[in-house]
């Protein structure tokens, strides 16, 4: 019982030594910094501090921590021989700069904490100067430096090898230095990969989230598994077209800013209500706005329905922005909605910024739907018609002459069956409407 802080002591002694000896080829090190040519050295660092500044504060903070430090010239230049050792690595460091044009402020913070952590041996220090490495190195990515586990991993590993050379000169005890220098570098080591596992992770998840906003999520999947996606056909698609009506005048009366300001804002809701019902947003063209039910691998949906039920909430949408804007004595324009279905092609263009896109003649009979149609309401093909017509109420239209397909059936959606809705209005399916769907798209799923 009474050899145990005797060892504690011994410990904190050797520690203590370890640390010191090689703090005074820190501080060689250090000065050394201070006297590069001043185009190099007079830098604001991230910090918002002076690079000479920062140095300056490592070496007062040095010569506190070990008040009996030899501030001689070392037996060897330290970072002169571990910086002329890993830059040879232009793999892990390309295009670097001979040490006398280089500073050295992130790896001499980080060698301040190897000191620190030598002689303390604290979990405090620890957590501390995690956070701040977790921080300097988001801040690196951020302004696009290239840091990643093996620029920290490789230069460590060097670093190492020249430690355990200053153990050898020294007269210290040569295992429980070599120790002590191994945990701590496994410590840095294991740090730097969870932080940038943590943020390779993160970027990944940007990224999916990214290629999932502009691709329908399982043709996502099969580009991140592929890297390619086949084209495929599809033989039944509803295809909803939005075109905004006024448009063109009004946007001769606002600004160009103003004008993308209150575009984003419609079709951003547009992107909510497609999504709601399970549309594949495709594309937007200026004021015009497409989206397609019947693109996804779930089962028991019924395109056509899906479509009408999403036009019917756009214009109901659109109607309230109307009446705002008018209220407020602003500009609002009004909105045109085509819907057709039939047999589409689907596929990606491009190899670099590529496209998802869907192609035939059922793309363009929906943009006759469209274009014949009228503002604040619904226009259906036949095709649409018969295949959701036990759903909504429709007025027909007299037959319409359309250039380059004839005369065409047309149909306005008037709503949804009254005894279908909620409150009987034709805006919100009720509970027998979901019951219906569900009796239908069974039907559908089995033929």
């Amino acid at each position: 019982m009474e050899k145990e802080p005797e060892m504690k002591e011994n410990s904190s002694s050797i520690r203590y030594k370890l640390a010191r000896e090689i703090s005074q080829y820190f501080i060689y090190h250090l000065k050394e910094e201070l006297t590069k040519p001043s185009e190099v050295v007079n830098y604001t660092t991230i910090e918002g501090v002076s690079f000479s500044k920062i140095t300056q504060d490592l070496i007062l903070s040095l010569k506190k921590e070990f008040p009996d430090l030899n501030e001689e010239k070392p037996s060897f230049h330290l970072f002169q021989q571990w910086w002329k050792v890993t830059s040879k690595n232009k793999t892990i460091f390309p295009d670097t700069k001979p040490y006398e044009k280089s500073t050295f402020k992130s790896q001499n913070q980080l060698f301040h904490f190897k000191l620190l952590d030598i002689k303390y041996n604290s979990s405090i220090l620890r957590n501390k100067f995690s956070t701040e490495m977790e921080s300097t190195l988001n801040h690196f990515r951020a302004i696009g430096r290239r840091v990643g586990f093996e620029t920290i991993f490789y230069g460590e590993t060097m670093m190492f090898t020249l430690l355990e050379m200053i153990v050898r000169k020294s007269k210290l005890p040569s295992n429980p230095c070599r120790k002590i220098l191994y945990e701590q570098n496994a410590f840095i080591q294991s740090l730097a990969y969870r932080i940038i596992d943590k943020q390779i992770q993160t970027s990944l998840k940007k990224t999916d989230d990214i290629l999932k906003s502009i691709l329908p999520e399982h043709i996502a999947e099969e580009v991140k598994a592929k890297g390619k996606v086949e084209p495929k056909t599809f033989p039944s698609v509803s295809i909803l077209f939005c075109d905004l009506s006024g448009f063109t005048e009004i946007s001769t009366k606002i600004s160009p800013e103003q004008l993308l300001v209150e575009l984003d804002n419609c079709f951003s809701h547009f992107d909510k209500i497609t999504k709601m019902h399970g549309l594949e947003k495709i594309k937007t063209i200026g004021d015009s706005y497409m989206a397609v039910s019947g693109l996804s691998n779930e089962t028991n949906r019924i395109p056509s329905v899906d479509a009408i039920l999403c036009g019917i909430r756009i214009q109901e949408f659109m109607r309230k922005y109307f009446k705002s804007q008018f209220k407020r004595n602003l500009p609002a324009w009004k909105v045109r909605i085509g819907i057709h279905t039939g047999p589409v092609v689907a596929g990606i263009l491009g190899k670099q910024r590529f496209n998802y896109d869907i192609w035939g003649d059922s793309v363009n009979t929906a943009q006759r739907m469209e274009a014949y149609g009228e503002p604040t309401k619904v226009n259906v093909s036949a095709e649409t018609f018969n295949l959701s017509k036990e759903f909504f109420d429709f007025e027909a239209r007299e037959s319409v002459l359309v250039k380059g397909k004839g005369n065409m059936e047309m149909y306005f959606v008037n709503g949804i069956k009254q005894e279908l809705s909620l409150n009987k209005l034709g805006k919100t399916p009720n509970r027998l409407f979901r019951k219906k769907y569900l009796q239908f798209s069974n039907l559908v799923d089995k033929n």
